[in-house]
């Protein structure tokens, strides 16, 4: 899988008003690719994720919702979990929450 960028900014937001980001990817393998499940390093940040196989030199996109519940410049982190690839791929979010 090849993503367009590894780490999104989500920019500025404000406390409290959550933030969705996408990470798109385009399957550059000869082999369809299917993730198997994602997960944030936190419970503030959910992703959701393309859940059908992804065939060869077809995009998909995993979109991750930050909850935006601190003041500051978060980092958070989506791991990905793909099928017959034993280790996961992280994905990065970042940006700036203000009061």
């Amino acid at each position: 899988m090849k993503f367009k960028k590894e780490t999104v900014d989500f920019g500025t937001t404000k406390f409290n008003k959550p933030v969705t980001v996408t990470f798109e990817f385009t399957n550059i393998s000869k082999e369809p690719v299917l993730i198997e499940a994602a997960k944030a390093s936190c419970g503030c940040t959910v992703p959701n994720w393309t859940v059908e196989p992804i065939l060869p030199g077809k995009s998909g996109k995993i979109t991750a919702t930050y909850s935006a519940n601190a003041v500051g410049k978060p980092t958070k982190t989506v791991y990905l979990k793909l099928k017959g690839v034993d280790q996961e791929k992280e994905l990065i979010l970042t940006g700036t929450v203000e009061n």
